[in-house]
């Protein structure tokens, strides 16, 4: 059975719909959603880099669904702190094109497609079918542990 989420509410999004169903993320997990797809959770816990940045509130693991006729305006992450992995889960044979900077990207199942969001990039589905990828985010393997806990600090004294 298909879950229901709802729309992503997103300024980058002019037409279609973009759903995201996430596993962890915001500084938590999302155990009814883990509970659900207890096989991607188990092998999203192996990623050492990802589980610490979403449950410090600077990641997220989640189901991403572009549906038919999508696109999501140019935009940025905010640091370069971390890198995006796209897991192609459910990928339309033509129509679906991430740019990053001047690079086309096209995703392919059961492929990863890793990149640094804080380049400007955009996404679309111009296929009739869903796209839907596995969307994990985690620690740029250039920062050890000791810059990955300063980054850590200075953003939580920022936040307060």
């Amino acid at each position: 059975q298909r879950p229901q989420v709802p729309s992503h509410p997103s300024p980058y999004l002019p037409l279609g719909g973009w759903r995201e169903l996430p596993l962890f993320g915001s500084g938590r997990k999302y155990h009814h959603n883990c509970m659900r797809f207890p096989t991607a959770t188990r092998l999203v816990e192996q990623i050492e880099a990802a589980i610490p940045l979403a449950m410090a509130g600077h990641g997220e693991i989640c189901f991403s669904a572009l549906e038919p006729g999508t696109y999501l305006r140019p935009h940025c992450g905010l640091t370069n702190w971390r890198l995006t992995c796209h897991l192609g889960l459910l990928i339309p044979p033509s129509g679906c094109e991430l740019r990053v900077a001047s690079e086309m990207r096209t995703w392919h199942e059961g492929r990863c497609l890793i990149f640094d969001d804080s380049f400007e990039h955009e996404a679309s589905n111009s296929s009739s079918l869903l796209r839907v990828v596995l969307r994990i985010n985690f620690w740029h393997p250039n920062l050890d542990h000791n810059d990955r806990e300063g980054l850590l600090r200075m953003s939580n004294t920022i936040q307060r």
